[in-house]
């Protein structure tokens, strides 16, 4: 791992970077923050991942969402709560942006918690028996995020947001 403190002018430096391909990841002790985009000359890439070519020097900038909630539901089938369902909160370029993946199980009474979700768009998803699937991968939440639920956190969003409606059990 390799850190940098942010100076006055919002500035980070890192020397002596060696080629190859880098999470970029930003935060502090008071405020949760999500990479967007990384931004250079002759170059953009959404999510946290930079490429450094062999021999490069580069400047780049960081587009950071900041801010977190809790979003709260029920997973329900036939309006009844499901127990230890899945609960997954599937971003919006479910590829580039690994770190923004939230997950839960549900409670007895169906309900669930994701903490720290950062302004964006997401999918809302609840699958029963689905703690065996390899949920990071996106292409096997495709078909499940057809069916989900859309929820928006907002950039001033703050504290905790409640679903209206139920996430439906598949």
């Amino acid at each position: 791992m390799i850190t940098s403190e942010v100076d006055a002018k919002g500035e980070a430096n890192f020397t002596d970077i060696i080629s190859g391909k880098y999470d970029v990841l930003a935060g502090s002790q008071n405020e949760v923050y999500s990479v967007e985009r990384i931004s250079w000359e002759g170059g953009v890439t959404l999510g946290r991942v930079l490429n450094v070519p062999a021999g490069a020097s580069l400047s780049v900038a960081v587009s950071l969402v900041g801010g977190s909630v809790t979003v709260e539901g029920f997973a329900k089938r036939d309006g009844k709560g499901v127990a230890g369902a899945m609960v997954v909160l599937i971003p919006k370029n479910p590829e580039t942006n690994h770190d923004r993946f939230r997950r839960d199980q549900t409670d007895l009474d169906g309900s669930f918690s994701l903490f720290n979700v950062s302004p964006g768009s997401y999918t809302v998803i609840a699958i029963e028996n689905g703690w065996d699937l390899d949920w990071a991968k996106p292409a096997v939440l495709t078909s499940y995020g057809r069916h989900g639920q859309t929820l928006i956190v907002g950039a001033q969003a703050r504290g905790t947001l409640r679903l209206a409606e139920p996430v439906a059990v598949k």
